[in-house]
């Protein structure tokens, strides 16, 4: 089925969209079931340097994960968006968020505002919760229409946000305070976030003590940087047999 122009404009003009949870129940039930299984192993692994362990979780999990990343209406939804008839995936991750301590040395459990890229950086990102993001569970935190705004200018404006709060000694590296054009997004497993990662994001303060896992992937133009490519060599067993068009896919193959 073809992307509703709506989404496309709300793609274009606030960097994301939702989706009902395409991938039922079953398959969610499935993903937290193997989710447990993996994650002991997962965490007591020492990974090598340069591989992002959130997307060496999501790969452990294999099959299940591989079918719904390849997906043909979610493949041909991105190429649309993208404007493309060739796509790759350049990221992936599964985890639980909510062990992020700040990169200042706060103690809160929260996510600073940044960008997975900049207004040259095009990708498609599906995101889903496992557990439900709400007010207590660091919600994520996005500025609409901040994707297709220059990287300087953007931060400049959360710098200066971040001052007028009376709490800076020095000129801060790294901004939290709330934006007032923010967005705060409760995440919940029924439904699917498809966005741009390259808009301005960040999460609300963890106060809760549930879980907040959740799994995301991004397709990027067929020419575009990969950025997990090594992980899946990693961890998956048996890539090289696989067939030529999900090398392809998963970056393997130039």
């Amino acid at each position: 089925m073809p992307l509703a122009e709506s989404k496309r404009i709300q793609f274009e003009q606030n960097g994301f969209f939702f989706v009902q949870n395409p991938f039922g129940q079953k398959v969610m039930s499935k993903i937290n079931a193997i989710y447990g299984d993996v994650q002991s192993s997962w965490s007591q692994t020492i990974w090598p340097d340069g591989l992002n362990p959130n997307a060496c979780h999501f790969l452990m999990v294999g099959e299940p994960l591989f079918q719904i990343v390849e997906e043909p209406s979610l493949i041909n939804m991105a190429k649309e968006i993208l404007n493309c008839d060739k796509i790759s995936i350049s990221a992936c991750g599964l985890g639980d968020a909510s062990k992020a301590i700040s990169t200042d040395g706060r103690p809160q459990q929260q996510v600073h505002w940044h960008t997975d890229g900049g207004p040259e950086v095009r990708q498609v990102s599906l995101r889903t919760a496992l557990d439900r993001h709400d007010k207590g569970n660091a919600p994520l935190r996005i500025l609409p229409g901040s994707h297709v705004r220059p990287l300087d200018e953007v931060r400049e404006e959360f710098l200066a946000i971040e001052i007028a709060t009376g709490q800076c000694d020095n000129e801060p590296q790294t901004f939290f305070a709330r934006h007032p054009e923010e967005m705060e997004i409760i995440l919940d497993p029924r439904w699917t976030m498809v966005w741009t990662p390259s808009c301005w994001h960040a999460t609300g303060i963890k106060t809760s003590t549930g879980l907040r896992r959740a799994m995301a992937w991004n397709y990027v133009r067929y020419d575009e940087k990969i950025r997990d490519a090594e992980a899946v060599k990693y961890v998956v067993k048996g890539w090289e047999k696989w067939s030529e068009e999900r090398k392809t896919l998963w970056g393997l193959v130039s």
